[in-house]
């Protein structure tokens, strides 16, 4: 399975209004996997190691003490993946050192990013940096595009439309796993179900296509909310939205219901979540791309990279209390 080969990167992004002055969220953590073969918000993605460098650096006093750094670090950092791969809540602040120290094995480190946008009466393009928890969308997407869009090509498209027309009705296996990786939880938050966006999914599958990990919502207009994430294939897309997206990011959320603008210190590891059960989104479209090389991403072998936009978009501060809505208490659904 792909999936336990490059666990997925997350990251959300909150589109921009019209006509009122409003801010919206954009959310990332980040998860260390480790295993013998290789597996992202995010966020990517999607994944790394730290051995190498403090092995290196005790070969320096002596062969001896390199082979027990060596080791040690080894082990260390195997124990540090386990823990992050069994608890996906870990805090931010353990996440985000893991992912600082990266490595050349074949381990694969997931990446989410957290971005605060602001937002005016036209709507402006929002993109995450990485290692940058406040940073305005505007500034970081200019920055990203004159880097990356013009030297990364993509690979291989999966499960993608280019009809321009919105569509209540699944017309595959790929939006049919979407819109019920959606609706399950939604419906757990007394919220409609999503229908699929022909639209948005081709906004989506430009991004995608363009393979660079980055956040994009100016993309045709423009006027959406959007989760990116890698690492995980298009077959398995309920694996990213319902068990990385939700179920990990659910249980943050459990003292903030009711609060029109919620504490937003762990806005990081909830934004997937409220974003996915926002009651004002009526519409949802996604794509993934099989990219050989994705940009701003440290990894050797080919990656899947998604992109799902959301319309109207969510994350917008001030109406969280009437647009993330208590649970109703149903069970809980894992993808597999």
């Amino acid at each position: 399975m792909r999936y336990s080969l490059a666990l997925g990167a997350l990251c959300a992004a909150g589109a921009l209004a019209n006509n009122v002055d409003k801010r919206s969220y954009v959310t990332d953590w980040t998860v260390v996997t480790l295993t013998t073969t290789i597996t992202e918000y995010p966020t990517p993605t999607v994944y790394e190691n730290v051995a190498a460098q403090e092995a290196t650096a005790a070969a320096s006093s002596s062969a001896a003490a390199a082979a027990a750094a060596a080791e040690s670090s080894s082990s260390a950092a195997a124990a540090a993946a386990a823990s992050a791969s069994a608890e996906a809540s870990s805090s931010a602040a353990a996440a985000a050192a893991a992912a600082a120290e990266a490595s050349t094995s074949s381990v694969v480190t997931p990446v989410v990013e957290t971005t605060a946008a602001a937002t005016t009466t036209a709507a402006v393009a929002t993109s995450a940096a990485e290692e940058v928890a406040t940073s305005w969308t505007s500034a970081w997407t200019s920055a990203w595009t004159s880097s990356w869009s013009s030297t990364v090509a993509p690979s291989t498209t999966l499960a993608t439309s280019t009809s321009s027309s919105a569509s209540s009705t699944a017309t595959s296996a790929y939006q049919s796993a979407v819109l019920y990786n959606h609706n399950v939880h939604r419906s757990n938050h007394s919220a409609s179900s999503v229908e699929w966006s022909s639209d948005l999914e081709s906004s989506a599958y430009t991004l995608a296509a363009k393979c660079v990990y980055e956040h994009d919502t100016s993309i045709d207009g423009g006027g959406y909310g959007q989760n990116i994430g890698y690492g995980v294939e298009a077959s398995e897309i309920g694996v990213m939205i319902t068990n990385l997206m939700y179920n990990d990011e659910m249980g943050y959320y459990t003292d903030l219901y009711g609060e029109a603008d919620p504490d937003m210190t762990y806005f990081d590891n909830w934004g997937h979540f409220s974003q996915i059960v926002w009651a004002a989104t009526t519409h949802v479209g996604c794509a993934t791309v099989t990219c050989d090389s994705l940009g701003n991403v440290d990894a050797s072998e080919a990656l899947p990279f998604t992109v799902c936009n959301y319309s109207p978009a969510g994350n917008y501060e001030g109406e969280y209390a009437t647009n993330v809505k208590r649970p109703l208490g149903q069970s809980v659904y894992v993808a597999s």
